[in-house]
């Protein structure tokens, strides 16, 4: 049912650094090489070879690898997975706190993920497809209203029967088109004239319309279609492979009127410029000087991409498009604004699946394909599911009053005062009351229905669609194995983190007679090095600043300064002394070139204030007191700890590793199931 897919947010996991990797292994591994064991766990090649593609890219990526980054590997992923067993062992994974933040992940990832991979991702690639072929079409269009009545509906059928019966028995398409339908463009001159659209692509026109373009065979007439608009006929005249986009400049020249000795004179100008043009002339400053196309000519004439769908008018967009070679000119067009002469700047492929993705997923989001691939969710759901809804109830609750009131009074709780209690709908296990319903109305755009019952239809539709995937997400850990997978990386990384944080960060962080005893052995690690000493003024009066500085000149000390703030309330300085050791890219660095005694400033200085830094000289290269090195010393610290702590793990979970087998890894084809990409999907 789905093409699973790692969601973004999964990358920031960077708890989970060997996300998903647990010791079961499937029946077709039990005879694989055997990497390691640790307690009652085995990690078989293949198994091994799908964590390490996970993480670096792929296997195309990890069988470039040496030797040495995979024993490396090995140790680390080794080391990761008797942490987690021992934090599972000493119930951490069982910790209400831990328990609490695995269902939050779990409640806010698995419904954007549920939608990702059976809405969106199916409708950013059916999108990507059908943008890789352009289709030119007509139709017939002969409107009616979604909620127009039987008799007008069937009326509105008949007229679009009796359209195609006519094309069938010889009138030309464009004819009917333009006697016949009722969309206004068929009876104009320009665009959608005859009822020709152009060329069209993927996610230019509504579901149904599309869906017919792409699967009529050129030549032929579309079976009669409805779409919110009313009922089409459509004609397919051509389909191929999309060109490729080009970027494109143009001078043109416009007549000064329309008599013809001015229109050929625009155009004499224009192959006039041309020729200057292909004599060797630069394009862009002959644009930039002549073309009276004042939106491009201070580009150099420049418009830029232009995909083939646009709408260019002819036969500017024919001769454009027939450019070859990067630098080609073309000859004079003429077009209703005038002579032009164009120059194929920049030709642009199609981009990949993974490149055009996002830029699809924003196109998919505001199309009513992707609400209605939810809504067909939402029905599979609830066929397998199972699903009851009491129209009765419904009914009955709404009877009596105004349609139009219905939307306004039932979230108020109105209809049915102390009554909101009583269940109306089931999807799988799950019952729900009106009280939820009228929550969900207070809270959605509904529909307005005609009848009471067309009301209750239209809001329980929704209501339940949303109930479907709610429930359809609550079960998708055990459904969907990728889902599963994110959710154990989770997991994994949670309980390792609290392990990290109790057995070695906090111990760390405690232990200042370990802390000390580290200190004092490795206290020749701690240095300072040779630092200059700024004293600094800050202040948000620059005028303030420069009384100090005039007065520093006549000798003001900077202690005599720290005093005289001392006694003087309101007064607007904030002294400080600064040791630097080197260039910061900052302020700082102003200072770092004066001698002993000298200033600089006022400096601007963190938004609003300034700054005047002196010069007080230099603190030579010296070791560490324990209270200056202790921030650096617990992080060593930590390493030892965590180096005991894992030495303990090995021994008590009995570790054997045998990297000497790795030299068979990423030797062979990808074992089923196998990550193929970065992100660890199968598909």
């Amino acid at each position: 049912m789905r093409v699973p897919v790692v969601p973004a947010t999964l990358a920031a996991l960077s708890l989970a650094l060997f996300a998903g990797c647990g010791g079961a292994r499937t029946a077709s591994r039990a005879t694989a090489p055997i990497l390691a064991t640790y307690g009652t766990e085995r990690l078989t090649l293949p198994d091994f070879e799908e964590r390490y593609a996970r993480t670096v890219g792929g296997r195309t990526a990890a069988a470039a690898d040496s030797l040495p980054a995979l024993e490396d590997f090995l140790r680390r992923y080794v080391d990761f997975r008797i942490k987690v067993k021992e934090a599972e062992a000493i119930g951490l994974d069982r910790n209400p706190t831990v328990q609490g933040e695995i269902a939050d992940y779990r409640r806010n990832l698995a419904r954007p993920y549920l939608l990702e991979t059976e809405v969106v991702e199916p409708v950013v690639r059916l999108l990507y497809e059908r943008q890789g072929q352009i289709v030119d079409a007509s139709h017939v269009l002969i409107t009616v209203n979604e909620n127009a009545s039987p008799a007008d509906t069937s009326a509105a059928y008949g007229r679009i029967l009796a359209v195609v019966d006519s094309v069938r028995n010889g009138l030309d398409f464009g004819e009917a088109a333009r006697k016949f339908s009722q969309d206004p463009s068929a009876q104009g001159e320009g665009p959608g004239a005859k009822g020709r659209l152009g060329y069209f692509t993927g996610g230019d026109m509504v579901d149904e319309f599309e869906d017919y373009a792409y699967t009529t065979t050129p030549g032929q007439m579309s079976p009669v279609f409805r779409t919110r608009y009313g009922y089409h006929v459509m004609y397919v005249h051509d389909r191929r492979a999309t060109p490729e986009e080009i970027r494109v400049a143009h001078i043109l020249i416009r007549p000064e009127g329309s008599e013809p000795g001015q229109i050929e004179a625009a155009r004499a100008t224009a192959r006039a410029l041309r020729d200057s043009i292909l004599a060797g002339s630069d394009f862009g400053a002959l644009a930039a000087a002549r073309s009276a196309d004042q939106g491009s000519a201070t580009r150099g004439g420049d418009l830029g991409f232009i995909p083939y769908s646009a709408p260019l008018v002819e036969p500017f967009k024919s001769v454009a498009f027939a450019l070859q070679n990067v630098g080609d000119v073309s000859d004079v067009v003429d077009t209703q604004f005038g002579s032009h002469v164009i120059k194929l700047l920049e030709k642009k492929g199609r981009p990949s699946y993974d490149v055009a993705a996002p830029e699809l997923k924003t196109l998919a989001a505001r199309l009513p394909r992707a609400k209605a691939a939810q809504d067909r969710l939402s029905a599979e759901i609830m066929a397998i599911r199972g699903a009851t809804l009491d129209t009765t109830l419904l009914v009955r609750t709404f009877r009596g009053l105004p349609v139009d009131s219905i939307l306004t009074l039932f979230p108020t709780g109105a209809l049915t005062p102390g009554g909101l209690d009583v269940p109306f709908a089931t999807v799988g296990d799950s019952a729900y009351t009106l009280a939820d319903l009228s929550a969900f109305v207070g809270t959605q755009r509904v529909a307005p229905g005609n009848t009471p019952r067309d009301q209750a239809l239209k809001v329980a539709q929704p209501f339940l669609n949303e109930r479907a995937i709610e429930v359809e997400a609550a079960q998708l850990e055990r459904n969907d194995a990728e889902f599963g997978r994110i959710m154990r990386e989770f997991r994994d990384g949670i309980v390792l983190f609290r392990l990290m944080e109790d057995s070695v960060w906090t111990a760390a962080k405690r232990d200042s007679l370990g802390l000390l005893a580290y200190y004092n052995v490795n206290r020749a690690s701690y240095r300072f090095q040779d630092r200059t000493r700024l004293l600094t003024i800050e202040s948000g009066s620059d005028s303030l600043l420069t009384r100090i500085s005039e007065r520093m000149a006549r000798g003001l000390t900077f202690a005599a300064l720290a005093a005289e703030k001392a006694a003087t309330p309101g007064f607007d300085v904030r002294l400080d002394t600064v040791l630097v050791a080197g260039a910061t890219n900052s302020v700082f660095d102003r200072a770092l070139p004066l001698s002993p005694g000298d200033r600089v400033g006022p400096l601007p200085y963190r938004g609003a204030t300034t700054i005047l830094i002196v010069h007080d000289g230099m603190e030579p290269a010296r070791e560490k007191k324990f209270d200056e090195a202790r921030a650096e010393v617990e992080t060593s610290y930590q390493s030892v700890i965590e180096d005991r702590m894992l030495t303990r793990l090995r021994a008590k979970y009995g570790v054997r590793t045998y990297p000497e087998r790795l030299v068979g890894a990423f030797r062979g084809p990808a074992p089923m199931g196998s990550a193929p990409s970065a992100s660890g999907a199968s598909r």
